[in-house]
């Protein structure tokens, strides 16, 4: 059907390059979509997910932020946010129910990640918060992995 389609575009064969050079470019952004997307909802379900209790809150995920100035903001939230979680003596397991990107190259992917977190409160009584959260992700050209510059919580539970 694509040769059919690029017959009848005419016999001009720089329309023809275009077109394939256009098919290509194409199929790279999708590919750059789906994989941007796929690190994006591994990364949210690390940030959401957390425990109160000793060495089980991880906040690893803070230096894989790749934009310094972002990193920088979240480093100096990172000691009141373990102090509210074990003052708190919650747990909590994010699951992105729902993300989608939007490529703006082969190398830089902005998703948008919706996310249900099951919160645990002493008690054991469990409440789900919904939430959103943006990423911008970019390629690591040299590893061929997709990095999180640039992480913006949409709308958050007021403590």
């Amino acid at each position: 059907m694509l040769s059919l389609g690029l017959t009848a575009c005419g016999d001009n064969g720089s329309d023809e390059a275009g077109l394939r050079d256009q098919i290509r470019t194409l199929q790279a952004e999708k590919k750059a979509n789906e994989d941007a997307v796929t690190a994006a909802k591994a990364f949210v379900a690390k940030v959401t997910t957390y425990s109160y209790k000793a060495g089980e809150h991880d906040f690893g995920w803070v230096e894989e932020l790749q934009n310094e100035k972002v990193r920088s903001q979240f480093e100096e939230r990172v000691d009141d946010l373990k102090k509210a979680i074990e003052t708190s003596k919650t747990s909590a397991k994010g699951q992105v129910v729902e993300a989608m990107g939007r490529v703006v190259d082969e190398t830089q992917v902005e998703v948008l990640a919706f996310v249900d977190q099951a919160i645990t409160d002493p008690s054991g009584e469990v409440s789900v918060e919904e939430s959103s959260i943006t990423l911008t992700m970019k390629l690591d050209e040299d590893s061929g992995d997709w990095q999180v510059d640039t992480l913006t919580f949409l709308n958050q539970v007021d403590s």
